[in-house]
């Protein structure tokens, strides 16, 4: 693609497109079998897959000026350009104003080439096109890949009534090839490309003005560009831009972070009221998503439900309950892996509602009668049963609800002097582990700790006495729970590093810890008084509000950091990191930059995980406080880490 932007706003000099032109079409075709020896001049036409509807979506950073933006990158279809069959790539924000561009490319078994664009810059399309930007047959290097000159640029830059001309050459070589690590995985066999641009404006009084340009893209096979890099100097001017490939589909391969979108909006209106949505809630079939929120309407809140794809596409949303009044708490929501079970806490106590294998709803709101006074629920299956755990007056407590939505009789998981909030659980494939945060007698905030219990499918308690996850100093707040074929990974917000820190606000201070838990109710990361992994140390201030999926192959641990933008205690936004079986954590700090910073005069809260065998969806609530301006759920979906 092409951009008829120029990279420096302070030189108005026309000629200076064309340096442009030719970065930005060397990377538009999102390029990407084995590897090529450094001495070789060319690489396969796998590094260059092509199909309709192939999707690359950069991460782009400049200077002089300064500038950061997302380009999104589409294989629209195909056109015939000059006699020959082009694809059609649209770029949505190419140079970083958001004005969209189309450019057009063949591929064959010869080449790579580029034919034009629709800049609408016919001196800019007679400088540059068509020209080879990979040749396959092993002459990559032998010939310049282009060679212009005396080309009339369509403008008299000196006022003296003729135009100025301009020359043009551009080179090419494979580098080598290595060993790519990138967010989106390890890619073997990437290809390190560079080429070399040299040209010159040639003004009508005898002037020359000379540019050079450097640019190098690694392309790994069958996916494409994963970067590229370009230094431009002009007039003793430098300017640079760097693109990373954030996610990517093409020919079923896909990977990487796709751009957060709303999910569900306009639930209340801006202010600093954390409860008004609250926290949503988010599950898996298996297939597909069900998010679960409230909506502020004129009657009143009212629960509300939206379907999502695996990929996080929006399906169809549906209404769980008509406006209720005010007093709507915190929702939970499980999968059989067919229907769901979507659990609602009010002031008229804590209610379940079933949702069939086509997403219509079983049970009309109420449902089913939980808990009078329940609230903070918590649901999983497992075992060919629901559980849900939740807080009412005397304790944590449970019942069973079985896919025919018959309850069970409540049963006590641990006594109200010991528990002081956040009940989590998940099913290990034998038990549920119930982790919760446990209370200091008497009540001391920095003295709360992290325990969990086993819980039969049979709603037995498997454990004589609760399981000391984390005693350690400070307080253990928050945690969550997911398992694998094996263990259990407790995790939770830790402020043993932070003595002697408020308390009178939430999430933090606070970093991120974890434990694993075997089947056998042991904690393999101990003692409780000084173990635990790290998860997110140091770099975290602020952190809060975790949620864990596992996605099949690692643990996904997403977090609210900070408040507003530029808030101390760093960058602001929804990070995550992936949790490996041996406790491994990638990528480092400061983790996965989910969210990108929050709108001015909001923050982002309450990220929930949802995963799937194609990637775990994160969602997270968007808090203005604009009163112009209504709340709204975004989120995103991370796809699995590859390994090519």
């Amino acid at each position: 693609m092409t951009s008829n932007k120029p990279h420096f706003c302070s030189l108005r000099l026309t000629w200076l497109l064309a340096a442009v032109a030719t970065a930005l079409a060397l990377t538009a075709c999102g390029g990407g079998g084995g590897a090529t020896p450094a001495e070789r001049t060319g690489i396969s036409e796998a590094y260059y897959p092509m199909a309709i509807g192939a999707r690359w979506v950069y991460d782009l950073t400049e200077t002089n000026p300064a500038a950061s933006f997302v380009d999104d990158t589409v294989v629209t279809g195909t056109r015939t350009v000059g006699g020959l069959t082009a694809w059609v790539m649209r770029d949505s924000n190419p140079g970083g104003d958001g004005v969209a561009a189309e450019s057009y490319y063949a591929k064959d078994a010869r080449a790579f080439t580029y034919l034009a664009d629709n800049s609408g810059a016919s001196w800019l399309t007679a400088a540059m096109g068509p020209f080879d930007l990979m040749r396959f047959d092993g002459s990559f290097s032998a010939t310049p890949l282009l060679e212009r000159t005396d080309v009339d640029i369509g403008e008299d830059l000196d006022g003296d009534g003729r135009n100025e001309r301009f020359d043009v050459t551009v080179n090419g070589v494979v580098e080598g090839t290595e060993t790519f690590v990138s967010n989106l995985g390890r890619f073997a066999d990437t290809a390190r490309l560079r080429y070399d641009v040299a040209g010159t404006l040639r003004l009508t009084t005898g002037a020359r003005v000379p540019l050079t340009e450097v640019i190098r893209v690694w392309r790994a096979p069958g996916v494409g560009a994963l970067r590229q890099t370009l230094e431009l100097t002009a007039l003793g001017v430098a300017s640079s831009q760097t693109m990373e490939l954030r996610a990517f589909s093409v020919n079923g391969l896909a990977g990487g972070l796709l751009p957060p979108q709303a999910l569900l909006g306009g639930l209340a209106p801006g202010d600093s009221d954390e409860t008004n949505p609250g926290r949503p809630a988010l599950a898996t079939d298996g297939q597909r998503h069900l998010l679960v929120s409230n909506r502020q309407t004129a009657g009143g809140r009212q629960w509300i439900g939206q379907f999502l794809g695996a990929d996080g596409r929006l399906q169809g949303g549906l209404d769980l309950s008509a406006p209720l009044g005010n007093n709507t708490f915190q929702p939970a929501v499980a999968s059989d892996g067919s229907g769901f079970l979507v659990v609602t806490a009010g002031d008229d106590g804590l209610k379940a509602q079933r949702l069939n294998a086509a997403g219509g709803l079983v049970d009309a709101y109420p449902g089913l009668a939980l808990a009078a006074d329940g609230f903070s629920p918590a649901v999983a299956w497992g075992g060919g049963t629901y559980l849900v755990v939740y807080l009412r007056s005397g304790g944590l407590y449970g019942v069973q609800v079985s896919p025919a939505g018959a309850v069970s009789s409540e049963f006590l998981i641990a006594p109200g002097p010991a528990v002081a909030g956040w009940p989590a659980l998940a099913f290990d494939g034998a038990n549920f582990l119930v982790a919760w945060e446990a209370a200091s007698i008497p009540w001391d905030p920095a003295g709360a700790d992290i325990r969990a219990i086993r819980v039969s499918p049979q709603g037995g308690l498997v454990d004589v006495a609760p399981i000391a996850v984390s005693t350690a100093s400070e307080a253990q707040t928050a945690p969550q729970v997911a398992c694998d074929a094996v263990n259990c990974l407790v995790a939770w917000v830790d402020r043993r590093g932070y003595p002697g820190q408020s308390y009178s606000f939430s999430p933090g201070p606070g970093d991120l810890y974890g434990a694993f838990v075997s089947r056998a109710g042991v904690v393999r990361n101990g003692p409780s008084a000084t173990g635990g992994l790290p998860l997110a140390i140091g770099v975290t201030a602020n952190a809060g509000y975790p949620a864990l999926a596992f996605s099949g192959s690692d643990y996904v641990l997403a977090w609210s950091r900070g408040a507003y933008v530029n808030n101390p205690g760093g960058p602001t936004g929804i990070y995550a990191v992936r949790v490996a079986l041996d406790g491994t954590v990638t990528p480092a700090a400061p983790g996965l930059v989910v969210s990108g910073p929050p709108p001015e005069f909001s923050r982002l809260h309450y990220p929930v995980v949802s995963a799937t065998a194609t990637g775990v969806l994160v969602a997270w609530l968007q808090k203005t406080e604009l009163p112009s301006a209504r709340k709204a759920i975004v989120g995103t979906v991370i796809r699995p880490a590859l390994a090519r």
